[in-house]
């Protein structure tokens, strides 16, 4: 993550922004804490990994990976097993679950393509083998008619993102202004943007209460819709934790919108830019905005959908078989007990929502 220096020089950058345009959108905010190339929390080195910042599925260990790789076959049968089959997995951090889904060596794997997209500018410090890597996602035409897969764990909680306030006078945007260091600055919204608050609210909300607007979130989902509709059996994947925005307006936001650092919680997002992650809650009516989802279910559930109960199985049986004489591979196989343990957790990870599409014609444009 940034150092001290970097630190002050970000928070003097969006300064000057500000001081120039006047205050700016909580997004754009977002945007600059964490992407700024140099500065931002990720492009500073900040992110997922044991020894980094925070855990996210592929980290816990290679079972994840594993059963994405069974389910990637799963994918690639139920589209007539193309000949290419390309996986883009954005938000790729780095690039672990690549590997653990190439060391699990699935079916599909002599068809299969992976282009990782990580826009932060020091990832890729190690590449996978036989992967491609990327800042953005590839366009329809770059990839020839192949069969595509958009998979995106634990990317949409870390998208800008803006956020709005009910008050006494009606819903206002929160922005973020300068005096004598970052602060927040109500604005009120125009009708229809005031319109789009009520609806999305779905009831009566008290005075303070907050929502974000994953406007960011939408326009990627699009993208990558189309991306996933340029053949049969294309699919995108959304793995995130989540809730409605019924739901978020009537909790704290100091709940949903979250800030990470060093494997612990942090301060106030405005607190100190580029030294903290800072992540949102998925209001996944949002996201159907764009378009319905063919599935939404819990990780838990999408797991054991895909084999994670058999692959644990195989492997507490090779321990028990062949116990510490089993070497390397017996010790992988006792640790997939506790790495369940952690992806099924209905408390943690097993609780975050995994949303699928399957592109069709046409698409519902988002309302944000």
């Amino acid at each position: 993550m940034a150092d001290g220096a970097n630190r002050n020089d970000l928070r003097d950058l969006i300064a000057r922004r500000i001081e120039a345009s006047g205050p700016i959108g909580f997004d754009e905010y977002v945007a600059h804490a964490l992407y700024t190339p140099g500065l931002g929390f990720y492009s500073g080195g900040g992110g997922a990994g044991r020894r980094r910042d925070f855990l996210t599925s592929p980290e816990v260990g290679p079972l994840f990976g594993a059963v994405v790789a069974k389910a990637f076959d799963g994918w690639w049968i139920r589209a007539g097993r193309p000949d290419r089959f390309v996986v883009v997995e954005a938000g790729a951090g780095p690039g672990t679950l690549a590997r653990c889904v190439l060391a699990a060596a699935p079916q599909c794997k002599d068809a299969l393509e992976m282009i990782l997209v990580e826009p932060a500018e020091t990832q890729w410090s190690t590449h996978p083998v036989d992967v491609t890597s990327r800042r953005d996602l590839p366009g329809p035409a770059e990839l020839g008619g192949a069969t595509v897969v958009v998979l995106a764990n634990e990317l949409l909680d870390n998208l800008p993102f803006g956020l709005v306030e009910f008050t006494e006078t009606g819903w206002c945007e929160v922005r973020v202004g300068w005096a004598d260091g970052l602060v927040e600055v109500l604005e009120p919204l125009d009708d229809g943007r005031s319109a789009w608050c009520r609806a999305k609210a779905g009831g009566s909300v008290d005075i303070g209460a907050r929502m974000p607007v994953l406007a960011d979130a939408a326009s990627w989902l699009g993208d990558a819709l189309s991306l996933a509709s340029s053949a049969t059996g294309g699919r995108v994947v959304v793995i995130d934790y989540s809730s409605t925005s019924p739901q978020l307006g009537r909790r704290p936001w100091t709940e949903w919108v979250r800030t990470y650092s060093g494997h612990g919680r942090s301060g106030h997002p405005l607190a100190e830019p580029g030294t903290c992650d800072i992540t949102v809650e998925v209001a996944v009516d949002q996201l159907m905005s764009v378009a319905e989802p063919v599935s939404n279910q819990t990780q838990a559930d999408f797991l054991r959908a895909h084999g994670i109960d058999d692959l644990v199985e195989e492997g507490a049986a090779k321990w028990r078989e062949q116990g510490i004489g089993g070497g390397l591979e017996a010790i992988a196989g006792r640790s997939r007990v506790h790495e369940a343990e952690a992806l099924l957790d209905p408390t943690g990870l097993g609780a975050f929502r995994v949303l699928e599409w399957e592109p069709g014609p046409r698409s519902a444009r988002s309302d944000l």
